[in-house]
């Protein structure tokens, strides 16, 4: 693992007592709806009663707290979930827990940017899915190694879907405050140094320091690394997740936050 990328696992390891004050407005529920939807549009996933029936094995890879992976078992999956960091999986075992005490998901912590970091067999999963633009914490060094881990993961005609963003015309720079449970707020301080397609988010408050960095990868470098280890680009397209109705539209040169399925060959 290039020491940059393992640097924003440290930060999240950190970060962990924060993030669900930090985060707590994501609904989960909301997004995985979403996605299922547009899995069943593409005739990537059987319907809601076929998955009741037989449920497809789902890797949700960089679960952090779990909060997408309790979503997707709501949603008829069998579920997984990895991540590189104990104090997240911590969080995920707590909300599991709280949610299905008298299930016991499978939580696996692994580096997903060893080479030997393959966290099920090959071909175990019929869906990989990763969250919270986890491609963008990867560095470039490391894409290869962790695409290639998750493409392993799938079986033949088996799909790869996540979240990532790309700069085209906004640029995240300036300061944030957030609210935290002690009463006191952590300020995020973000650069995005253009030159390098990097977003460095520093945070600071409540006697917490800490870092971390995003990559805008060009989408036809994942692509191709996609292609070289047996999966093909199905479909890209713009994500606009507070437009319920219509929260996938075509992708153009002026989209930013995307939702990219591809499908292993």
């Amino acid at each position: 693992m290039n020491r940059a990328t393992e640097m924003n696992v440290r930060f999240y390891d950190q970060f962990a007592p924060y993030y669900p004050a930090v985060y707590g407005f994501l609904d989960a529920e909301a997004t995985v709806g979403q996605w299922v939807r547009l899995l069943e549009r593409e005739g990537l996933v059987p319907s809601e009663t076929a998955r009741f029936r037989r449920k497809p094995k789902l890797l949700d890879a960089g679960c952090g707290p779990a909060w997408f992976l309790a979503a997707w078992a709501q949603a008829g999956f069998e579920v997984a979930g990895v991540d590189a960091s104990p104090s997240m999986l911590r969080l995920a075992r707590q909300e599991w827990s709280r949610r299905s005490p008298a299930i016991a998901p499978r939580l696996v912590q692994t580096d997903l940017c060893d080479v030997n970091g393959l966290p099920f067999a090959p071909g175990a999963m019929e869906i990989v899915v990763c969250h919270s633009h986890l491609p963008n914490l990867i560095h470039p060094e490391d894409l290869p190694a962790f695409l290639r881990n998750l493409i392993a993961c799938l079986r033949p005609g088996g799909c790869l879907a996540f979240d990532h963003t790309r700069i085209v015309a906004s640029t995240p720079n300036g300061t944030e405050e957030h609210s935290i449970p002690s009463g006191g707020a952590l300020l995020r301080t973000s650069r995005y140094e253009p030159d390098v397609r990097r977003c460095v988010q520093t945070w600071q408050g409540d006697r917490f320091t800490g870092e971390e960095t995003y990559w805008l990868h060009d989408t036809n470098d994942l692509d191709t690394i996609a292609q070289y280890y047996g999966a093909s680009l199905w479909k890209r397209m713009e994500w606009a997740p507070d437009q319920p109705h219509h929260p996938f539209l075509p992708e153009t040169a002026g989209s930013e936050r995307l939702v990219s399925l591809y499908r292993r060959l």
